[in-house]
């Protein structure tokens, strides 16, 4: 048997290698890392957002449905309260904890678009202000003459739909 010859080169790496790579990885995993709070606060933003425009979708349709001769008493000034994805509080409900204030204003001025001037019995704008507070607490503005972060406005306007008679 002839004898065999080993090739002489080591298999591997060595630990200078091992090191660098791990310290390459370090440092990309240290970026990553640092950016999860960023992306935890968009997402938390996002949802609020959505969370906000689906409750004022939410009270313009309480609006529209309603008689309307009965629009301006019972809506304006009016406070609706919200949990913490959106759904309705109910008065009598003491339990759920407010995350979200809805407020309806309605101006009593006559609407212009353009050259037309529309009188309050044929369209009114309705002002929904909704401001997220959590734990049911209003968010202080940090700086005075800053809007609040924490409220979103959203002017609608509706239209008079009733039906009336013809001779």
């Amino acid at each position: 048997m002839k004898n065999k010859k080993f090739n002489s080169q080591p298999l591997g790496f060595t630990l200078a290698e091992v090191m660098i790579a791990m310290g390459i990885v370090a440092s990309v995993m240290v970026g990553l890392l640092g950016m999860i709070p960023l992306g935890v606060r968009t997402i938390r933003e996002a949802t609020n957002l959505t969370i906000s425009g689906r409750i004022a979708q939410e009270v313009i349709s309480n609006v529209q449905q309603a008689n309307w001769q009965d629009v301006v008493s019972g809506f304006n000034n009016k406070v609706f309260r919200f949990d913490n994805e959106g759904f309705f509080i109910r008065a009598a409900d003491t339990t759920s904890e407010q995350s979200f204030k809805a407020t309806v204003t309605i101006p009593p001025e006559n609407i212009l678009f353009g050259k037309v001037t529309y009188d309050t019995s044929t369209l009114k704008k309705i002002i929904v202000e909704v401001e997220f507070t959590p734990a049911g607490k209003s968010v202080p503005v940090k700086e005075a003459g800053k809007p609040n972060p924490n409220v979103l406005k959203y002017n609608f306007y509706v239209a008079n739909q009733n039906k009336t008679k013809t001779n």
